[in-house]
């Protein structure tokens, strides 16, 4: 993956959906994985069999409970600085947390 610059606010090009090729948006990916495939919140909706309909624009959803960022087992899928692989889920960085935040869902 090519490196990338929070600041730019821009995507990498191999930053896309795995099932329908959108790009440009949040994606999400399994939990623990090294070379995940990636989805975009309708498709990770359809995979993990969740409402999305309360999703805010930051990607967080808002059930009745407190609000969360998750996808049934999908995490954000925030790339690091690199291009090496993507951020534990409990470690994004700040700024990783604003670029992903700032994207279109």
């Amino acid at each position: 993956m090519d490196n990338v610059n929070y600041a730019s606010g821009l995507t990498p090009p191999e930053y896309k959906c795995s099932l329908c090729g959108k790009t440009g948006v949040k994606l999400w990916r399994p939990y623990q994985t090294m070379c995940p495939d990636l989805f975009c919140a309708e498709c990770a909706a359809k995979d993990q069999g969740k409402d999305i309909s309360t999703m805010d624009a930051k990607g967080l959803r808002h059930d009745g409970r407190v609000p969360t960022d998750t996808i049934g087992w999908l995490v954000p899928a925030v790339p690091d600085e690199e291009g090496t692989g993507y951020w534990g889920y409990t470690s994004v960085p700040a700024e990783g947390v604003e670029w992903w935040q700032a994207l279109s869902k």
